[in-house]
């Protein structure tokens, strides 16, 4: 490949898909100078790094923040710092300890959320009423999971506004496409404001014990041989936040689009409901939230004939792995009948994602009913704003028109 691929480029955030093709046939193992890793794009190469936790290292976190105090971006660093022990950040030992205790604490408590989830839907949907324009993110897509996790644990449900902006000043840092020195000064706060929140919620529910998932935390770390640090339960509490709505969010919105586009999909979506779960996956397949993990190489090795070294960053393109014809037939196409196995969306082996059921219950239980009451939507902008990374994927913005609401 002679011609420059940039990654960060707002005509590849808006449309990937025919890049990473391109990458996949002719230069599966990419070096990209500009995000200084290799760009893998084939299923069975991403599949093999993913399974090698002992070779291929999650903690990508620390060379990151090295790299940006050395371009002087000290407050950004800080605010990485305060991410480290996020368990998707975490190598063995001590990403064992972390996830044994949120799948005690955490997992249990997301199949008596349905109901809660189905009510707060009814209650959007009613909000939507007689309105002829509204913004799906702003009004459906982004307050759902949100307040759902909050309701998770056990917070006023008036402080999930609060929440959402420090989640999203984070979500600038985590997911940016570039490094820029603007956020820092915005990022910094929202994060001192966030563990300084949670240091005070967790002092408060060691002392009060409930039923929420914070204090179940606070439980079952205590019962281990090895308790969590305090640092280790505020950071766990931050990733629960920050993960357990950032990905619900583009599902349903991103889904939404994608069967908009699909009239075709849509109607046989509404005709057999019962595809819902297959539906969800395939959606994710097509255009998932996770649009890339990043790795770094523990050993040297070779992969799609290229020499990885030591302390190479691999970044795992998930969009193109999912559109792998070697796995997938006519994987351009979006099939609410398919069942799509083998797909990467929500990562594999012990990384695989923790709020995988969360985001399955939500997006099948949203997505389905919006589209029982809302399917003759109109979208005002067919080409919708997308968030700016290359990490992450979802539609930030799409306005659509109701024509049956008349003026």
């Amino acid at each position: 490949m002679n011609a420059r691929i940039d990654l960060l480029d707002p005509g590849y955030l808006a449309n990937p898909y025919p890049v990473l093709k391109r990458l996949r046939e002719e230069k599966p193992v990419y070096w990209d100078d500009q995000v200084k890793g290799w760009v893998v794009t084939r299923h069975a190469d991403v599949k093999n790094i993913l399974g090698r936790a002992n070779d291929f290292s999650n903690s990508r976190i620390r060379p990151f923040l090295d790299h940006m105090r050395r371009q002087g971006l000290n407050e950004l660093a800080e605010v990485g710092e305060s991410v480290t022990e996020w368990v998707v950040f975490l190598d063995k030992p001590p990403h064992t300890k972390v996830r044994m205790v949120l799948n005690q604490a955490f997992l249990p408590a997301i199949a008596g959320m349905e109901g809660f989830v189905q009510a707060k839907i009814e209650a959007l949907l009613d909000d939507l009423e007689g309105r002829e324009r509204f913004n799906l993110l702003d009004d459906y897509a982004v307050p759902l999971p949100t307040h759902v996790i909050v309701a998770m644990f056990g917070l006023p449900s008036e402080h999930a506004g609060m929440i959402k902006h420090w989640s999203d000043e984070l979500a600038a840092f985590i997911g940016g496409a570039r490094l820029d020195p603007k956020r820092a000064e915005r990022s910094t706060k929202a994060i001192r404001e966030m563990r300084e929140y949670f240091a005070t919620v967790i002092e408060e529910r060691k002392e009060n014990r409930g039923t929420d998932v914070i204090s179940r935390l606070i439980d079952f770390s205590e019962a281990q041989a090895e308790p969590l640090t305090d640092e280790q339960l505020l950071q766990t509490c931050t990733i629960l936040i920050f993960a357990g709505h950032e990905t619900t969010t583009d599902l349903i919105g991103t889904g939404i689009y994608n069967l908009l586009r699909n009239p075709d999909q849509l109607k046989v979506l509404l005709e057999h409901p019962e595809y819902i779960e297959n539906a969800i996956e395939e959606l994710l397949r097509f255009d998932n939230p996770a649009a890339c993990l990043v790795r770094v190489s523990m050993v040297d090795d070779e992969i799609g004939g290229q020499q990885i070294r030591k302390g190479d960053r691999l970044f795992c393109m998930i969009l193109a792995t999912n559109r792998d014809p070697a796995v997938f037939a006519d994987p351009d196409k979006l099939d609410v009948t398919r069942k799509p196995k083998g797909s990467l969306h929500f990562g594999y082996g012990v990384h695989l994602c923790l709020g995988a059921p969360l985001a399955r219950l939500e997006g099948r239980i949203a997505i389905l009913e919006f589209l029982k009451r809302y399917s003759g939507v109109q979208m005002i902008d067919s080409v919708p704003s997308w968030r700016e990374a290359y990490v992450v994927r979802g539609v930030s913005s799409l306005e659509l028109r109701n024509p049956e609401v008349a003026h």
